[in-house]
């Protein structure tokens, strides 16, 4: 079986190209379906427009957050900080469909967002990064084919 594939996005518009692209034909290699990946990208951004996850009892230093930010990958390993990000079974295209909803909807958003939980306050364009890396990290995991 193919390996986790590296993707960038350097604005949200490329992402549903890619997901067109992986419903043509794709394998996964992680747990998750392409359906389901769709499905928490999505609900990581309507959480996010609907008022976000709450606070963290410690955010990270400033410099902590900007250097998030500036990385070229997601990191690995960080769990779902809240139950609503855990997706369901879903048909891949009925997941890819809430996915481009869900960036036309923050796509046209006008701020003031929440914070996130662990990184703090951040604009409209840092949290667009933030679903940049978000969406290539989870997306890698489906394989074109």
């Amino acid at each position: 079986m193919a390996g986790r594939r590296d993707l960038h996005f350097a604005q949200l518009e490329d992402v549903i190209p890619e997901v067109e692209r992986l419903l043509a034909g794709h394998v996964t290699v992680g747990d998750w379906s392409l359906g389901q990946i769709c499905d928490h990208l999505a609900a990581a951004m309507n959480l996010l427009l609907e008022g976000g996850l709450g606070a963290a009892p410690r955010p990270v230093p400033e410099a902590v957050r900007r250097r998030f930010l500036r990385r070229d990958r997601f990191p690995d390993g960080v769990e779902a900080p809240h139950p609503a990000l855990l997706p369901p079974a879903r048909e891949d295209r009925i997941g890819a469909d809430a996915l481009r909803r869900a960036i036309e909807r923050f796509t046209a958003a006008a701020g003031p967002l929440p914070a996130h939980p662990y990184l703090g306050p951040m604009g409209k364009d840092e949290w667009a990064r933030f679903h940049c890396l978000h969406c290539a990290h989870h997306l890698g995991f489906a394989v074109p084919i």
